[in-house]
């Protein structure tokens, strides 16, 4: 009986966990700026997921994403180029 609860549970959290909507992967037609926001993308979830859960693109605006980063800038050690490669991943949807 016992095996069950944990086989029903581990089935719960697998479904809840698939559930979970995941970060756009960013697409462009120019594949340099293609490859810059897939950096982008790469770089906020490196540094901004060691610390908390990701927030997703569209929760804030260009405005409001650019005040968060500048908030977070010394917190998670990225460089001017960095925080630019990833307001731009964040705002290009």
């Amino acid at each position: 009986m016992k095996r069950w609860k944990i086989i029903i549970i581990g089935l719960f959290v697998t479904l809840l966990y698939s559930c979970q909507p995941t970060l756009y992967l960013p697409s462009s037609p120019d594949a340099s700026q293609q490859q810059q926001l897939l950096e982008g993308r790469n770089l906020y979830v490196s540094h901004c997921s060691s610390c908390h859960n990701l927030h997703f693109p569209k929760e804030y605006s260009k405005n409001g994403w650019e005040i968060q980063l500048e908030k977070m800038e010394y917190r998670a050690r990225i460089n001017d180029r960095e925080k630019q490669l990833i307001y731009d991943y964040l705002t290009a949807q």
